[in-house]
């Protein structure tokens, strides 16, 4: 199983076209996730849309993305994982906020990748973790 992070999401409202290949790949490999913090970062986004037919359907639209996915809550195990990762990295000058939660929820639910396209921070989290990093 693979999570998907925020950014598949942010190019599923912006830029759709550009991850129809992704999605059928993964589609084809079988059941993937994202966590519960992923879907608070895109639906963040959504929210704050001004205008309000668009606000909706860009909901509407996440919605039905998140249905197709397994959701991975925030536990307490995953909150002593994400403090290792970001604080090991953090002694090194590598700081990576946020995604040191998405990759411990990740590792905890047995994900074997990130699927990215912003994997600045998650290559330094593969390095100490071993969590593969799939970027498009």
């Amino acid at each position: 199983m693979k999570c998907i992070d925020t950014t598949y999401f942010v190019d599923l409202i912006r830029k759709p076209d550009a991850i129809k290949e992704l999605t059928k790949k993964l589609d084809d490999e079988g059941i993937h996730a994202t966590t519960a913090f992923n879907i608070f970062e895109a639906l963040f986004g959504a929210y704050a849309v001004k205008e309000d037919e668009k606000r909706v359907k860009i909901i509407d639209k996440l919605a039905r993305a998140f249905e197709r996915m397994e959701v991975l809550s925030f536990r307490y195990s995953d909150a002593i994982l994400a403090a290792k990762i970001a604080g090991e990295l953090a002694r090194n000058g590598k700081r990576v906020g946020a995604d040191a939660v998405i990759a411990a929820i990740a590792i905890n639910n047995g994900c074997k990748a990130i699927v990215t396209k912003n994997d600045k921070h998650f290559k330094w989290i593969e390095e100490t973790t071993g969590l593969k990093v799939e970027t498009y």
